[in-house]
């Protein structure tokens, strides 16, 4: 191996090494499991830039978005799909208390039904931090939330409260937590990241329960 290649597995290895690993349970003010909670972990010192994620695909199946909230990082892309058999409408609404937040991204597409074909969005790109709260003009009840994150580390919990992230620097960071039925911030936590670290957070508030899948009439159903 010439000394260049080796200087440079050597700084791999030191990148990897100095990377840790962060695993958090989310519970709310009642103690209980908080699944749909974005953890995002924003270290204090400066990091190199990070490559970008795949396009990340968010579903319309059952009358519902799928995942009910995604992230995606700033400079990251979206693609809207229609799973079901009639058709849909994707719609960027303001969120937060009684619509008070804005949408990072503007956006409207209309989706046919999977059996027509055509039925996947255009790739849309997101440049500005916040949150969008997803809407369908064709089914008031549909509602689906994207993030758009600020640092590339990031995770939703699961339906146990559970979120895990790799390759967080080592050093201070600050993780900050968001739900999409928040009124308020929700305080951040300082951590000290190396190894493995093991933490909690909790949210101020207990959020609602997420309505189950619904089942569409039978028959296929055009707009």
């Amino acid at each position: 191996m010439t000394p260049s290649r080796l200087a440079g597995s050597l700084l791999l290895c030191a990148a990897a090494s100095s990377a840790a690993t962060l695993q958090m349970t989310i519970t709310n003010a009642d103690g209980k499991p908080a699944p749909d909670t974005v953890v995002l972990v924003q270290p204090t010192a400066s990091w190199p830039a990070q490559p970008l994620p795949a396009t990340a695909v968010i579903e319309q199946k059952d009358i519902r978005f799928v995942p009910y909230v995604t992230v995606v990082p700033v400079g990251g892309s979206v693609r809207f799909t229609n799973q079901d058999n009639y058709d849909h409408h994707v719609r960027s609404q303001p969120g937060g208390p009684l619509g008070s937040v804005a949408p990072a991204k503007e956006f409207e597409f209309r989706l046919p039904a999977k059996r027509k074909g055509n039925n996947v969005s255009p790739e849309l790109r997101l440049d500005v931090a916040g949150s969008v709260l997803l809407g369908c003009h064709l089914h008031n009840s549909m509602r689906g939330h994207l993030f758009v994150s600020s640092t590339p580390w990031f995770a939703v919990s699961d339906e146990q409260g559970h979120v895990k992230i790799d390759g967080v620097p080592d050093g201070q960071a600050e993780v900050k937590l968001w739900h999409p039925d928040q009124l308020t911030e929700q305080p951040p936590l300082r951590l000290q990241m190396a190894g493995n670290v093991a933490s909690d957070g909790k949210l101020n508030f207990t959020p609602r329960r997420r309505p189950p899948p619904r089942t569409a009439p039978k028959g296929d159903y055009d707009y």
